[in-house]
């Protein structure tokens, strides 16, 4: 989530990277899609470990999920590089999606 100067650029360099990859193959099948495909596997990994200890339940799917998680992070820090949401708004919206995904 972009809620100071560091996180900020990080966002806008990784927009501006998703941008670039839109428009040229050859980034898209390099960095940018590895390292979302790196992250989303991390995330299943993490799920799978929350189905296997009780605390997410056993029909989830790891992989979409992970895919959700992803999407909800990466849109709502432009929401707030946009000035549509504060931080504080974002992360809470954030939280919401885990808090029902927990209680499942």
């Amino acid at each position: 989530m972009p809620t100071d100067e560091v996180s900020r650029t990080f966002h806008l360099v990784g927009a501006s990277y998703a941008v670039l990859a839109m428009t040229d193959p050859e980034l898209a099948d390099q960095p940018f899609v590895a390292g979302l495909n790196h992250l989303g596997k991390h995330l299943e990994d993490a799920l799978r470990q929350g189905q296997a200890d009780g605390s997410l339940p056993a029909d989830l799917d790891p992989v979409r999920q992970a895919d959700v998680l992803i999407a909800l992070n990466h849109g709502l820090g432009t929401t707030v590089m946009v000035g549509q949401r504060t931080p504080d708004e974002a992360r809470a919206t954030f939280q919401h999606h885990l808090d029902t995904l927990f209680r499942s």
